[in-house]
């Protein structure tokens, strides 16, 4: 005789203000220290595909010395830091819950939490921060030719002008 099991109440995940700020300051500390500086060296490494790392880092650094890593980290590197946790974890808390409410298994409602999580985070934070610190990383920084250098608000307004959301999140999917 096959034993009846009792039903089990499905409850969401509570997401604590002190889990969100311990996630931000993390990323803000992991972004502080090596992150930006590595991000900097792939960026003029994908902005100038002549060059090697080694060749990235000497152009990185004949920008400012050691804070010519730091390019884009303020505030642009801070605010993705600082949003980006929050995000999945309020939308993959979400999306789990509401998967186990449709009957799915812990399993694939962990799974699909995650992925609707990352996804949403991308497009709503990563997208336009990796775009503004593109922007920082790979603008010219001179007038040489004698014509006012253009403000990262200003580059950003003519990608979002001539590709639209495609063009802000070029590098997310």
């Amino acid at each position: 005789m096959a034993s009846i099991q009792p039903t089990e109440k499905i409850q969401k995940k509570k997401v604590t203000f002190s889990n969100i700020l311990v996630g931000a300051g993390m990323n803000m500390f992991e972004v502080s220290t090596l992150g930006q500086p590595f991000e900097v060296v792939k960026t003029t490494c994908a902005a100038n595909r002549t060059l090697n790392m080694i060749q990235a880092t000497k152009v990185v650094w004949s920008r400012g010395g050691p804070l010519g890593f730091y390019q884009g980290l303020i505030p642009w590197g801070w605010i993705e830091a600082s949003t980006k946790g929050a995000v999945l974890m309020f939308v993959s808390s979400d999306i789990e819950y509401r998967l186990r409410v449709f009957g799915a298994s812990p399993f694939v409602a962990g799974i699909g939490g995650g992925i609707s999580g990352g996804l949403v985070q991308s497009y709503l934070t990563m997208g336009f921060c990796t775009c503004m610190k593109t922007v920082e990383i790979t603008r010219s920084k001179s007038a040489g030719d004698g014509k006012p250098t253009p403000t990262s608000m200003q580059v950003f307004k003519e990608i979002y002008r001539k590709e639209g959301i495609r063009g802000i999140n070029k590098g997310i999917g």
